[in-house]
């Protein structure tokens, strides 16, 4: 099967961090076909690249040094910051549509998978009218939320995306019912992120609690560290992570007279972070809606943090719920609620018994439902079925 994933952003180089899930999803997939991915350009980065199996294509769009509208920030934000940058997005369609073209023939492409369908999809659009090619349509939440917030009048253009995709996936039930309830599409598949599964290398943990992401409204860390007051007193926290809201978290801590037990790790190295994550007793995600309305998506942290044998704690809002399931696998704490976030540390820091269940149900229902090797094998029946179906998936 010859597959192409369209993306806004790809790595550019072995070192490049971004997008880690996708890399590691189109690798396990390359070991049974054959994976092509058509990205747009950036800078200098060449045209044509191949990381292991996978051949990656750029677009150019405008000249190189122009070339800075991806990667680093969504299309979104690049343009809020550089207004005049709007100008770029025709030629930004134009060269992405042809370049797919060029690719679905010579590389005899059987099926498209489209990331982040708003606004990749319409250039996809045409090798489905053009070379009847089948399109997969992969919603994030972050795309769906434009429609929400910013272009509320605009949803016809959301539920055209749906109805000319062939197969619909979302990465949460969350962003599923986000997704109907805006293109009123009912047929939706949810596959969420994959992660290569690790055995924790620890027998013992430390008494640390641990919170990990950029520091922005939604992830709601000033109730965790008001939550510290009440928190057994031989417990630390370790915030890992930068962001706008660091130094109001900084003051908050001070002002707390938590200075002592709270530290501010900033970003760390992926060898830190797993020391940082094979250390900690406790992981806590205590997210809101933020004030437009934003929360996580799905939060794969948690996943990360119950491969080593945490105990998670987080809010039972947006997509968290697919990951947490309360009193089996982590704890639900109230949304904006400090007080019940220390409830329910406390109570897993005193009762081991119940705690060392939650950590085997949670690590057998991440090797079932988030594993790389789980999440490989849902697109490839997925993939299976509208290749050859001729109605939708």
């Amino acid at each position: 099967m010859n597959i192409l994933h369209i993306t806004t952003a790809f790595q550019r180089n072995r070192q490049d961090i971004i997008t880690p899930w996708l890399v590691n999803l189109l690798r396990a997939q390359s070991e049974s076909n054959d994976v092509f991915v058509l990205t747009s350009g950036y800078g200098r980065v060449k045209n044509k690249q191949i990381l292991g199996k996978i051949k990656i294509f750029r677009f150019n769009y405008a000249p190189k040094n122009l070339m800075k509208m991806t990667h680093d920030l969504t299309i979104q934000d690049y343009i809020s910051r550089n207004p005049l940058s709007i100008l770029l997005m025709p030629l930004f369609f134009f060269s992405g549509i042809l370049k797919c073209l060029e690719i679905v023939r010579q590389e005899k492409i059987n099926i498209i998978i489209v990331h982040w369908p708003f606004p990749l999809f319409f250039i996809v659009f045409p090798a489905k009218i053009l070379n009847g090619k089948k399109i997969i349509s992969v919603f994030y939440g972050a795309d769906i939320k434009l429609f929400k917030n910013k272009f509320k009048k605009l949803h016809f253009i959301l539920e055209s995306i749906c109805n000319h995709s062939d197969s619909i996936v979302a990465i949460s039930n969350s962003t599923a019912k986000e997704l109907t309830d805006l293109s009123r599409v009912k047929n939706i598949s949810v596959i969420p992120y994959g992660v290569t599964m690790k055995d924790s290398k620890r027998n013992s943990k430390e008494n640390l609690i641990i919170t990990v992401g950029r520091q922005v409204e939604r992830k709601g860390t000033e109730y965790l560290i008001k939550a510290m007051k009440y928190i057994d007193s031989a417990y630390k926290l370790a915030i890992i992570g930068n962001g706008p809201l660091i130094g109001n978290l900084r003051d908050l801590t001070v002002k707390e007279n938590l200075s002592d037990r709270v530290s501010f790790e900033g970003w760390v190295s992926d060898d830190k972070l797993e020391e940082f994550y094979e250390r900690a007793k406790i992981f806590v995600l205590p997210a809101i809606y933020d004030s437009r309305g934003e929360t996580e998506g799905l939060g794969m942290v948690l996943v990360e943090a119950m491969m080593h044998k945490a105990v998670c704690v987080a809010s039972g809002i947006g997509g968290i719920p697919d990951i947490i399931k309360d009193k089996n696998t982590g704890f639900i704490s109230k949304e904006k609620n400090y007080e019940d976030i220390s409830e329910k540390i406390n109570y897993i820091i005193r009762n081991k018994e119940t705690s060392d269940s939650i950590v085997k149900n949670a690590l057998e229902f991440c090797s079932k439902e988030f594993s790389l090797t789980s999440v490989e094998k849902k697109y490839e029946h997925l993939i299976k079925q509208v290749s050859f179906n001729n109605g939708k998936a």
